[in-house]
């Protein structure tokens, strides 16, 4: 089966990286030919995990040397599916990137099947006419969480088949946890309790409120620095609240980190308060390391962190509209609704109250006996439910269930 792959590769982050790790994969390098059409370009940190297990790599803005223009948007659904038929694919697989009426269009054009793989994009805001569009032509959903499925159900009514094939840790990832061998950690020789958040510095992270939990936290007594790998559009204003908080003496901001197995190994809890997250990659691989988890209870994090057991699920109890008030910022990433777990339905944005985070990383931190306890089931929770050959054989299976689909229409 030959396959095309749609996906934007500009910036190495979370849904990049499962991209790169999944196509290079034996498994699915056995069952599959991979074709690559990405966005405006392929990222250099990307390019080596990616060029060589794809027999063609291909920007949707070009058509051999001539560089396609925006307008007439016919052009370029014209040039993809050309390339489609061309290529003799037998699925377009296209990466969160929901609503594109393109691909969509070049798929029918082609009569391919248009198989989506739901990982964050159905939580953005699109509009109503371009998503069901894309619902109608899709012959099949990939989901990561089932949190992902029912957002993807509840917010744009798509009732067609869908799998939920559960993310899991990359390879390289866990090789080097199992390297550590940490089976349980210990507080017993930190001088102070390191805290990593790792997150894009984007106002849906929620990496204010860490902020702020921080300078709780050492109000409270507690000894206690923050580590925050990762980088983007919020820096400064982070930098800036850090300042006004007094506690930038107590945090370190490390830019985008390349080695983040060494970044787990050197924190004690991981906290990620974000205010919507369709699975979170770094709660699953900081738990390999056996670091205990302080994260919000919004989407894919309820299936990822065991509450009570691996770290601490914090109920959103804040309306959006406080959100600047702690130094949120506007966000086009941000949805205006989110999945609850608990309820099954669709609730309004919200944010987790900075001190019961705060609260929530002292009942791990404060305990020698329930930090360790809470680490060893960590380590445990990560290999036994996000292995990463379980992810791929549900992903494998599902392509092939859904490229002898028709696609589904209304």
């Amino acid at each position: 089966m030959r396959i095309l792959h749609r996906i934007n590769l500009d910036v190495p982050a979370g849904v990049e990286y499962q991209f790169c790790a999944l196509i290079g994969h034996a498994a699915v390098q056995a069952a599959f030919d991979h074709d690559l059409v990405y966005g405006s370009r392929l990222h250099p940190d990307l390019a080596p995990y990616v060029e060589p297990f794809v027999d063609s790599a291909v920007s949707f803005k070009r058509a051999g040397w001539l560089r396609l223009p925006r307008r007439p948007t016919a052009l370029r659904q014209y040039a993809l599916a050309s390339r489609i038929k061309r290529l003799r694919s037998d699925v377009v697989l296209s990466w969160s990137g929901f609503a594109r009426t393109g691909v969509a269009r070049a798929a029918r054009a082609s009569a391919t099947p248009l198989v989506y793989r739901e990982g964050g994009g159905c939580w953005f805001e699109h509009p109503p006419q371009a998503a069901a569009e894309f619902i109608r032509s899709i012959s099949g959903a990939i989901c990561n969480t089932h949190a992902s499925m029912r957002m993807l159900q509840l917010k744009w009514g798509y009732d067609g088949p869908a799998r939920v094939c559960l993310g899991g840790i990359r390879p390289e990832v866990m090789a080097a946890a199992d390297a550590a061998e940490v089976t349980v950690r210990s507080l017993a020789n930190r001088e102070r309790v390191r805290i990593g958040v790792a997150a894009r510095l984007a106002s849906e992270k929620g990496v204010c409120l860490a902020i702020h939990a921080l300078r709780h936290l050492r109000a409270g007594g507690m000894d206690c620095e923050l580590h925050i790998a990762g980088d983007g559009p919020d820096r400064a204003v982070l930098e800036a609240l850090a300042t006004t908080l007094d506690v930038r003496d107590h945090l370190r901001f490390l830019g985008r980190v390349s080695d983040m197995p060494a970044f787990y190994r050197g924190i004690d809890v991981l906290l990620h308060p974000a205010l919507q997250e369709p699975l979170g990659n770094v709660t699953i691989e900081a738990q390999a390391f056996g670091v205990p988890v302080v994260a919000t209870r919004v989407d894919g994090m309820a299936e990822t962190v065991r509450h009570g057991e691996t770290g601490r699920l914090v109920v959103a109890s804040e309306p959006y509209a406080k959100y600047p008030d702690l130094g949120g910022t506007r966000s086009s990433m941000q949805s205006t609704q989110v999945y609850d777990p608990d309820s099954n339905a669709l609730r309004p944005a919200a944010f987790a109250r900075p001190e019961t985070l705060a609260d929530a990383v002292t009942s791990i931190v404060g305990d020698a006996q329930v930090y360790a306890h809470t680490s060893q089931a960590a380590a445990a929770h990560a290999r036994a439910t996000f292995s990463f050959e379980r992810h791929i054989a549900s992903v494998i299976d599902a392509l092939g269930q859904f490229g002898e689909q028709r696609a589904h229409s209304a």
